[in-house]
């Protein structure tokens, strides 16, 4: 995948494939510690296996597949930019929560891409599905979407803008 909205794409794929009905993504830019993060977490099952055994991508849960290539591609990706990947339960949703961070200014970070278009699909195309948006832009945390806030796709693109 070229970018993060793709990885991002991915993981809000198999929150919706999994029969989350709840599903938030946070995206964090924090430029003083050099830092992004996104997370995504949900209210489905949470993982049918082990968080090593989910990234793994010679492991799929889906049928007819033989590799599961989403998380670990994302896993590889935020480490060759100096950070990490993890995946476990959501302490606050109780189903899966994937955790991506790397540094800000990492010349292998990829770009972060049409965030705005990723979410917005999801979002328009699963409405039976509560959706939960929330950028934090140096300590500036805004909601862009939730159950009483519409989706502020304008905002959105703003901070993807900046990360640019």
């Amino acid at each position: 995948m070229h970018d993060l909205s793709l990885y991002l794409l991915d993981i809000l794929e198999n929150s919706v494939r999994a029969g989350a009905t709840v599903i938030a993504t946070t995206i964090v830019a924090d430029r003083a510690a050099d830092r992004l993060s996104m997370a995504v977490e949900d209210d489905g099952p949470g993982l049918p296996v082990e968080p090593e055994q989910a990234l793994d991508p010679f492991f799929t849960t889906k049928q007819h597949k033989k590799t599961g290539l989403g998380l670990s591609l994302f896993r590889q990706a935020a480490e060759a930019a100096g950070g990490g990947l993890t995946v476990d339960r959501s302490d606050e949703l109780g189903g899966a929560r994937v955790r991506a961070w790397m540094r800000l200014t990492d010349i292998d970070r990829p770009p972060l891409g049409d965030v705005a278009a990723s979410l917005a699909t999801m979002i328009v195309t699963n409405p039976e599905i509560e959706f939960r948006v929330v950028v934090d832009d140096d300590g500036s945390r805004t909601s862009l979407c939730g159950p009483d806030v519409p989706l502020r796709l304008s905002e959105l693109v703003s901070f993807q803008k900046a990360l640019a």
